[in-house]
């Protein structure tokens, strides 16, 4: 038997469905270089109501033994590797689940790899055609993607127009600039305070989907997980993303649907690059902060499509 490592989706209360996405991606990388075969299971996700199975032998054992799947979120590259060269055996599958972030080039093998789990149902395809067109969202279009936060994912419904006022004028510029542009937010409460304030014309282009923390685990209301993969469906096949965050990296949810799907995002923050900071054998950091290490740069658009032709899903 072929040394095996399963990647786990679960649920976490701080890696979103964009962590197990990257994480998915970190051990990709890795099985290239260490030589073992990747499994990626998402029976234990929310997710997996709508994406095809991606069935395989170890499906039951992966249910049998959830207490030996060994939780690597927010560790860096080294322990990860490690780990999976000291507990890898071959009479048996090692689970392990972990959002680390990639440090290596995203390969258009590795691309279609993450694509071949991301296939929606029949069904959920289905949903996602009477969605769209009940919302009129046109062929051609791109989305404004805004990250305001986990509390607004779970606030308690009031509208905050101090914090919302500094984002509306941002808003009318980019529909202004962009005619195909439809604005998405993890907030509905701004998406409502948006519609009650912006021209009337551009009301139909607030997308107002309620969406949830994916790997949070109280996400199991079914119809607020459709919305919240309609938008990420969305995502994939738009045009182009601009994307603004309250915080100081790339919403997850949106930069990795630009890497696997060759979508290009763009960040309406002032641009940003990485800065290389000094590495040791001590450094700790975590995903997150690894991603607030910024200064400012040139702006150019964070991906584009030029490595790897993408027939658009719908």
């Amino acid at each position: 038997m072929s040394n095996v490592v399963i990647m786990v989706w679960k649920q976490f209360l701080d890696a979103g469905f964009g962590d197990m996405l990257r994480g998915t991606i970190h051990l990709y990388n890795i099985s290239r270089r260490l030589n073992f075969r990747l499994i990626v299971d998402t029976q234990l996700h929310p997710v997996s109501k709508l994406l095809v199975p991606n069935t395989h032998m170890y499906s039951k054992y992966v249910l049998d033994n959830q207490s030996e799947i060994i939780d690597m979120t927010n560790n860096v590259k080294e322990n990860i590797e490690s780990v999976i060269k000291n507990k890898l055996r071959r009479d048996r599958p090692l689970l392990i689940t972990t959002n680390c972030f990639p440090m290596d080039t995203l390969t258009n093998d590795c691309k279609r790899f993450m694509r071949s789990i991301l296939h929606p149902t029949d069904e959920f395809k289905r949903y996602f055609i009477e969605t769209r067109n009940m919302y009129h969202i046109p062929n051609g279009y791109a989305i404004g993607h805004f990250r305001l936060g986990d509390e607004e994912l779970n606030g308690n419904g009031s509208i905050d127009e101090d914090k919302y006022a500094k984002w509306f004028e941002l808003v009318g510029q980019q529909m202004l600039k962009f005619p195909n542009l439809y604005i998405m937010s993890d907030s509905l409460e701004f998406k409502k305070y948006l519609c009650k304030r912006i021209r009337p014309d551009f009301v139909g282009r607030i997308i107002p989907t309620t969406p949830i923390h994916l790997s949070h685990p109280d996400a199991e209301n079914i119809e607020k997980i459709k919305e919240t993969m309609f938008d990420f469906m969305l995502l994939i096949n738009a045009q182009f993303i601009k994307t603004h965050s309250r915080y100081g990296w790339v919403s997850n949810f949106v930069k990795w649907v630009g890497n696997i799907f060759n979508v290009p995002v763009l960040d309406m923050k002032p641009p940003k690059v990485v800065m290389k900071l000094p590495v040791t054998k001590s450094t700790n950091v975590s995903p997150h902060q690894m991603q607030t290490y910024v200064k400012p740069s040139v702006a150019t658009p964070s991906f584009s499509r030029t490595t790897i032709p993408f027939r658009k899903m719908f």
